[in-house]
């Protein structure tokens, strides 16, 4: 607990295989939920790997399977992202944030990825 700095139960910690910490939430949540964050933690790890493709798929199963979870706000933030780090393109960015525009117009994600719309 200490290693990871755990305060309170329960922690879950995403992690890779070197012991490198990528995702974590705390508290107990309904299964959907729970799920969708394994997934997001999942996709997390593949991202900051550069294995944009398998992030993408990540991400894209929970809007796809749980898009109501809370997780799916994020999936699509990480998956606008995921596409530009593949592509080089910016456009991926700014269709990125339309969609979470149109899906999840209260998310803290769409207020992060409000820069996006200065993309021409």
């Amino acid at each position: 607990m200490k290693r990871y700095g755990v305060k309170w139960t329960p922690t879950n910690i995403i992690l890779d295989l070197d012991g490198n910490e990528h995702h974590r939430f705390v508290g107990y949540l309904p299964p959907e939920d729970f799920i969708s964050q394994i997934i997001l933690g999942k996709g997390k790890v593949e991202f900051d790997l550069d294995y944009y493709e398998q992030a993408m798929q990540c991400f894209q199963e929970i809007l796809v399977r749980y898009p109501k979870a809370d997780a799916a706000p994020e999936a699509q933030y990480y998956l606008g992202v995921a596409k530009y780090k593949a592509s080089h393109d910016p456009k991926e960015l700014k269709l990125g944030l339309e969609v979470l525009q149109r899906d999840y117009p209260k998310s803290e994600w769409t207020k992060k990825a409000q820069v996006y719309s200065l993309i021409p």
